[in-house]
C-alpha cells in the first residue's frame, strides 16, 4: 500500500511541476497565448480518443474471452478491467501493475485465475506485436522523413525495435508448448518452498490448477483462427486511436494537419521506448522522449505547454477515470450478482509483486 502511494504521489507530482515550470519560465507568456488560442474542439476529440482507446480495449478483451470460454460463459466486466488495468499501469514502474490487476478484475467478475492470466497475456502478445509491426512499417513507409527530421533517429528506433522483439519473445515463449511456463513456476514454487514451507503445499495445488487453466485456454485460442484475426485488427484499432492525440493537438494548437502521419509513427515508436522507462507510469522518461519525437512536429509552440496537454490527455485521464473504475471494482458484484470481495490491498499487492 506505501508503495502505491509513493508511486501515485510520484506520477502527481511530476504533472505539478510541469505546470510550475510552464508558468515560471521564459515561455509563461507563450503557454498562456497557447491556452487562450486552442481550438478546444480538437482537444475534446483528442479525448475522444482515449474514451476510444478504452472501449476498444476492452472489446478485444471480449473477443479473446470469448474465444476461449464461449458467448454463454463470459461474465463480462471488460470495460471495468481495462480502466482498472491502465491505472495500475499508470501508476507502476515499468506498467509492470496492469496485467495482475486485470487478471484480478476477471477473477472477481467469475474467471479462474489461469484463464484470467491467458487473455491478460494473449492481449499483451497482440497489443506488443501490433505496436512493433506498426512502428517497423511506419519506418520502412517514412524512412526519409523520419531521419532527416528527427535527430538521433537511429539511436531512438533501433533500441526501441530489439527491446520490445524481446518482449514479443518471451511472450511466444509462454504461448509455445509451456516450457518457460512451467520453469518460471518451478522456480517461483522453490522460492515458495524456501522462505513458506508451511503454505507450500496449498499455494503449489493453486498454481498448478492455475496453470493447467492457462495452457487450456491458449490451446483453446489457437483453435479460432478468426478470433485471432478480429483481435489483431481491433488492437490496430486500438493503437491507432492513441496515435492520433498529437495529431489532433496539431490541429488544435496550431491550426494545421500538416505531417500527421510522421508524428503518428513518431508517437508509435515514443510509446514503445518510453514502456520500458523504470518510473511510475514512465514519468520523467515519457517527457524526455516526447521532446524527441513529438514536440519537433509543434513548430511555433514552445515544449512544455504541448508536452502537459499531450500527458493530461493520454496519462492523466488514466489515472482519474482509471482511479474511479478501480472504486467501482472494489464494491462492484460479479456475475452471479453477488458483492465482489475485493480488496484494496489485495490488489495493490498483486500489482506491487511485479515490480
Amino acid at each position: 500500500m506505501k508503495k502505491f502511494i509513493i508511486n501515485l504521489i510520484i506520477a502527481l507530482a511530476v504533472g505539478c511541476i510541469f505546470i510550475v515550470l510552464m508558468f515560471t519560465n521564459q515561455s509563461a507568456d507563450d503557454a498562456i497565448r497557447i491556452l487562450k488560442s486552442i481550438e478546444y474542439i480538437y482537444i475534446l476529440f483528442a479525448f475522444m480518443c482515449m474514451v476510444l482507446l478504452w472501449v476498444l480495449g476492452s472489446l478485444a478483451i471480449r473477443i479473446v474471452k470469448r474465444g476461449m470460454i464461449g458467448r454463454q460463459k463470459d461474465p463480462g466486466g471488460n470495460f471495468l478491467s481495462i480502466i482498472v488495468h491502465e491505472f495500475f499501469c499508470a501508476v507502476t514502474p515499468f506498467s509492470s501493475g496492469g496485467q495482475p490487476a486485470l487478471v484480478y478484475v476477471l477473477t472477481k467478475k467469475g474467471l479462474d485465475a489461469g484463464t484470467a492470466a491467458s487473455i491478460a497475456i494473449i492481449r499483451s502478445f497482440l497489443y506488443q506485436v501490433t505496436e512493433l509491426a506498426l512502428s517497423i512499417f511506419g519506418f520502412l513507409l517514412l524512412r526519409n522523413y523520419l531521419l532527416q527530421h528527427v535527430s538521433h533517429f537511429y539511436a531512438i528506433f533501433i533500441p526501441a525495435i530489439i527491446i520490445c522483439s524481446v518482449i514479443v519473445g518471451i511472450f511466444l515463449a509462454f504461448l509455445g508448448k509451456g516450457k518457460l511456463a512451467n520453469k518460471t513456476v518451478s522456480l517461483v514454487m522453490l522460492i515458495i518452498q524456501k522462505f513458506m514451507p508451511k503454505k507450500h503445499e496449498k499455494i503449489e495445488k493453486s498454481v498448478n490448477e492455475s496453470l493447467a487453466s492457462f495452457k487450456e485456454g491458449v490451446r483453446i485460442f489457437k483453435t479460432r483462427p478468426w478470433f485471432w484475426v478480429f483481435s489483431v485488427l481491433i488492437q490496430i484499432a486500438e493503437l491507432l486511436s492513441i496515435y492520433m492525440v498529437p495529431v489532433f493537438m496539431l490541429r488544435a494548437i496550431e491550426g494545421s494537419f500538416d505531417n500527421a502521419l510522421p508524428l503518428m509513427v513518431c508517437t508509435c515508436i515514443c510509446s514503445i521506448i518510453m514502456s520500458y522507462v523504470p518510473t511510475p507510469g514512465t514519468t520523467g522518461g515519457a517527457e524526455g522522449f516526447a521532446v524527441l519525437l513529438i514536440t519537433p512536429f509543434f513548430v511555433s509552440s514552445p515544449a512544455l505547454p504541448v508536452i502537459l496537454i499531450w500527458r493530461l490527455i493520454t496519462y492523466y485521464s488514466k489515472i482519474l477515470f482509471g482511479g474511479i473504475g478501480f472504486m467501482v471494482a472494489l464494491r462492484g458484484k460479479g456475475s452471479d450478482g453477488k458483492k465482489v470481495k475485493a480488496k484494496t490491498k489485495d490488489l495493490i499487492s498483486q500489482a506491487d509483486s511485479m515490480m
